[in-house]
């Protein structure tokens, strides 16, 4: 009797115990670029290089987007660039087809482009700020204002996603495409949160949360790409953007 009741007992414990969640971004395919590297090292305060703190945030965001569910494919896991000599072309152009051509066989469904930004002219410039490329579709439109409303608080940041400035990898990518600023290297406070790993492991989990609530505010569409603007009005930035300069590195 005393079996019996035991069983009883485990069956109903097991029909009362809830099915195990889902991750929320389980069937994903993210592409995270951690944008220059190698020779390329993009912008630079003193002996610190943006390829290399971009680097260590991509790592953080890839984990936090796996803990989630997501396969993640890093363009690059060391301080190299996808290529380190020219096809007989322009080195920082081939290495942005590398990576469209990456993210296009491995069909991507997100692709995530990681840079820090500088701008010595204000150097009280700080905080994130997301880039959509011309014309951004509304799927770009709704994963930048997701990945705005959880990177804007971590960072003291008020600005507005950028649907004016022209990016390569936005024009050619066919999936849904966003390049986030993290901050400004020109000041110096927030340089030294960037290189913190602390704060690095925060901006991971915030684009998590952004990618997240993105999935989960309608279903997920395709890209459509157009050449025309959106009837919607297209968001700003609220500095004037100059262009990014390239920095030899000495660096193998």
């Amino acid at each position: 009797m005393r079996q019996f009741i035991a069983a009883l007992a485990t069956g109903a414990m097991l029909m009362a115990a809830p099915a195990p969640r889902t991750p929320p971004l389980t069937g994903k395919v993210i592409v995270v670029d951690p944008g220059h590297g190698g020779r390329d090292s993009g912008a630079r305060a003193g002996m610190l290089f943006e390829s290399d703190i971009v680097l260590g945030i991509g790592k953080e965001v890839a984990q936090a987007l796996r803990a989630r569910g997501a396969k993640v494919l890093l363009t690059r896991t060391t301080e190299r660039n996808l290529l380190d000599k020219s096809r007989g072309g322009n080195l920082q152009r081939e290495n942005l087809e590398a990576r469209v051509t990456l993210a296009e066989h491995a069909k991507a469904d997100l692709f995530l482009s990681l840079h820090a930004n500088k701008y010595p002219s204000t150097p009280s410039a700080h905080g994130a700020q997301v880039f959509l490329g011309e014309n951004p579709s509304p799927e770009r439109m709704r994963l930048g204002e997701h990945l705005m409303a959880q990177l804007g608080p971590l960072t003291d940041s008020k600005r507005i996603i950028d649907g004016k400035l022209p990016l390569y990898l936005m024009r050619h990518l066919t999936m849904t495409a966003v390049l986030i600023e993290f901050g400004f290297l020109s000041n110096p406070k927030e340089t030294d949160l960037l290189v913190q790993t602390d704060y690095q492991r925060k901006l991971g989990e915030a684009v998590a949360r952004g990618v997240v609530a993105f999935y989960a505010s309608t279903p997920a569409q395709p890209d459509v790409r157009s050449h025309k603007p959106h009837p919607t009005q297209r968001a700003t930035a609220t500095l004037p953007q100059t262009p990014r300069r390239i920095y030899p590195s000495s660096r193998a």
